[in-house]
């Protein structure tokens, strides 16, 4: 539809009409639905004269037969024949679920990381739906937080090429719109919400505005830049405003200085929580200060539904009312539902999922995206060795995290066992649970018996160790899963201790009395604290929650047909006590090394090493790589910086190079070491190569407290890291 057009129907909208445009409500009110729910699904109190088929959107209905049947009833009860936008919340995978993006970040493959949006979107489009509330883009430095799994991680470079990658892949080009097989991305959460006090879901966020121009709010203004066209704006306090009614924020910040156009979303209640937070008296100043920030739609409350008939009295607020109004009228023109409105629902491939592309690109990104933490020479196994797989993910299907519930099915999951009799024959394997995946079932209420027949009974936990134990000594090899259960990570999943249960623990050690090489694959979505197990393995395969094709990847991994490359994207710490820890941190006046002072007076714990146990950037491979610095080259607005890479051993292979600045002086201080540029290079056997950063001026500017840039001529020093291995060089500007 032409502006004009659309202009004359937003012309015809009564306020009622108007005002339905801004609910969006979770598919389940609406109709008979199946998907979990993610909030609270009480009475919500909507005004009787709300035509329900004339809201504006609904999400989380995944079923393409009901969204044609929605649709339908939309355009037969609506005045104007207005679509209704079809949302959801798809982080990684609709239907084909890829690792968790913690994992897909530390690929560093961030080509491959736009393929599986690309194919996210193209299920998501063939099944009807219009926007996915991803890429979440919150930086996280804690652990503890549950939702460390949906961000990219600690980074802020790795944070905004993954943002780049992900919008572009499922909204490709945006020149005529959105076009078939690609939908609307919406980015979250903004603004701070993962760094919330204490790692505690839902909590405060403080911090300064240096830190948030430099570092927080650099992954949101990527993905804006790579034209992301909805926002959802974040639960969190931020500096004592809560984000989602904080005009500062959604307006001077998002709006007018990353020049954001598209449509702002509530996430779920967040507007009506703004009486809670202290911020608004009650639900009315809840809805006025909600359109006075600029949020569009209203997530699953009454709030605007019931306040703004009155408020539009002033034409202040009747004015903001037509700016939301029309951002969500081109957002629909934008997706071309006005002339399609049954969008993806009626071609030939409709319902389409699992295609055997999707499942192949979903195998490359679980062999990328897998770090080998540490390795005494046990990786890859050997084809005729004896293999004990213990553990419960040796046979479990339920390796899709927390939030693949959405719109994934366990059911489509290659187990580890499927993947390694792929390279081993059965009579060499050994497969003995361990221990208990979980302790009830109870906590799945009506889907209880559904997750046992899929998981199987639960057993006494001192019959599955001696089990296991019997398997291990009749094997060569021990190869132990273990970890988290996915309902350990994910929203409202916030723990204050990382450590692993008792009774894995005691597994681990049990094991390890056998004498047997002890190989470890963890299954986990954040890092936790591993000090008092590492030493006890071998070696050690961090595989995260690797989605539908976990099983193929992994087995790939362990058997040497792939080699691992991926580095980590967040930091492994010794205790919680460190916690924040992660690689970007601020240098001190008073450091452990280099110091005049005592030791006493050093930044240092008295119990505890100030060193994690895994840094960021951490990961092994099968290959040797060497490298050298070759030199730099200064230009008016980039400085080239050439090195040579060579791969030591006799089998093809991959690397990842990271570029690390190391900036002083600088008139606001800069981090000790941050991560500014990544290159992941192939090689034949004993190949070498020379490469060359080519790295804009632009990105060694930094913000002070006023959000304003500043540039330092100086010498910079640059530290090249191959293989585990740092190279200083420095360069003058």
């Amino acid at each position: 539809m032409d502006s004009k057009k659309l202009k004359e129907l937003f012309q015809q909208l009564t306020p009622e009409e108007k005002i339905a445009q801004t609910i969006q409500l979770n598919g389940s009110l609406v109709i008979e639905n199946e998907v979990m729910s993610t909030g609270p699904m009480q009475d919500l109190g909507l005004p009787k004269s709300l035509k329900i088929h004339e809201i504006g959107s609904i999400y989380n209905v995944n079923d393409h037969q009901k969204l044609i049947q929605l649709q339908r009833e939309t355009l037969a009860h609506s005045r104007l024949k207005i679509p209704m936008l079809f949302m959801s919340d798809v982080i990684y995978g609709f239907r084909t679920i890829f690792p968790i993006p913690l994992a897909q970040a530390g690929s560093y493959d961030f080509d491959l990381i736009e393929q599986a949006a690309e194919m996210t979107a193209k299920e998501c489009y063939q099944n009807g739906l219009h926007v996915i509330f991803s890429p979440m883009l919150d930086l996280v430095r804690d652990p503890r937080w549950g939702r460390v799994m949906e961000s990219p991680g600690e980074d802020v470079y790795t944070a905004k090429r993954f943002a780049k990658s992900v919008v572009t892949g499922y909204q490709g080009n945006l020149d005529q719109g959105v076009a078939e097989n690609h939908v609307a991305a919406c980015i979250k959460h903004f603004a701070g919400y993962g760094a919330p006090e204490a790692g505690r879901e839902y909590n405060t966020v403080d911090m300064s505005n240096q830190r948030l121009f430099n570092e927080y709010l650099q992954p949101y203004q990527a993905a804006i830049e790579a034209q992301a066209l909805l926002v959802m704006t974040a639960f969190n306090l931020l500096n004592g405003e809560p984000a989602t009614g904080s005009r500062w924020l959604n307006r001077e910040i998002l709006r007018e200085r990353f020049g954001f156009d598209g449509v702002l979303v509530s996430d779920h209640a967040a507007i009506k929580e703004l009486v809670p937070h202290g911020f608004a008296k009650d639900e009315r100043e809840a809805a006025q200060k909600g359109l006075e920030a600029g949020v569009d739609f209203d997530m699953m409350t009454s709030v605007y539904a019931t306040h703004l008939p009155e408020l539009i009295k002033q034409p202040k607020l009747a004015a903001l009312l037509d700016e939301a109004v029309w951002r969500i009228l081109v957002l629909k023109n934008q997706l071309g539902l006005f002339e399609e409105p049954y969008r993806g629902l009626k071609t030939q491939q409709t319902g389409e999922v699992l295609s055997e592309e999707a499942k192949e690109l979903a195998v490359k990104l679980v062999e990328k995206s897998c770090v080998l933490l540490k390795n005494e020479g046990s990786l890859p196994l050997k084809k005729d060795q004896t293999v004990a797989v213990i553990g419960p993910y040796g046979e479990s299907r339920l390796t899709l995290g927390f939030w693949a519930s959405v719109s994934g099915k366990p059911q489509d999951t290659i187990p580890l066992k499927t993947g390694l009799l792929k390279h081993f024959a059965p009579e060499n394997l050994i497969f003995a649970r361990g221990y208990n995946l979980f302790d009830s079932y109870e906590q799945f209420g009506p889907l209880k018996v559904g997750i046992e027949q899929l998981n199987g009974p639960i057993e006494p936990e001192d019959q599955l160790l001696l089990e296991a134990v019997k398997a291990a000594e009749a094997a060569e090899v021990i190869v132990l899963t273990f970890g988290e259960q996915f309902l350990e990570s994910g929203e409202g999943a916030s723990k204050a201790h990382l450590q692993l249960p008792m009774k894995q623990m005691r597994l681990i050690q049990a094991l390890k009395k056998t004498g047997k090489p002890l190989i470890g694959v963890l299954y986990t979505g954040r890092p936790l604290v591993l000090t008092q197990v590492e030493a006890l393995f071998d070696s050690l395969l961090l595989v995260w929650y690797p989605g539908t094709m976990g099983g193929i990847g992994i087995a790939n991994l362990l058997s040497g047909q792939a080699s691992p490359t991926a580095k980590l994207a967040m930091t492994f710490p010794r205790s919680e006590g460190q916690i924040p820890l992660y690689s970007a941190q601020m240098p001190t006046g008073r450091p452990l090394t280099d110091s005049e002072h005592s030791d006493r007076f050093l930044s240092k714990y008295r119990d505890e090493s100030n060193e994690p146990l895994f840094a960021f950037g951490t990961g092994l491979s099968y290959s040797t790589f060497t490298g050298e610095w070759l030199g730099s080259e200064v230009f008016s607005e980039t400085i080239q910086l050439a090195y040579r890479v060579k791969n030591q051993s006799a089998t093809a292979a991959e690397t990842v190079i990271q570029l690390y600045l190391m900036q002083r002086p600088a008139a606001v201080v800069r981090p000790s070491r941050q991560l500014i540029a990544s290159d992941l290079i192939s090689f034949a056997p004993q190949e070498e190569k020379e490469r060359r950063f080519s790295l804009p001026l632009s990105e060694l500017v930094f913000y002070d407290n006023q959000g304003t840039k500043h540039f330092t001529k100086g010498t910079y020093r640059f530290l090249i890291r191959i293989d585990q291995k740092e190279t200083m060089l420095s360069v003058t500007i």
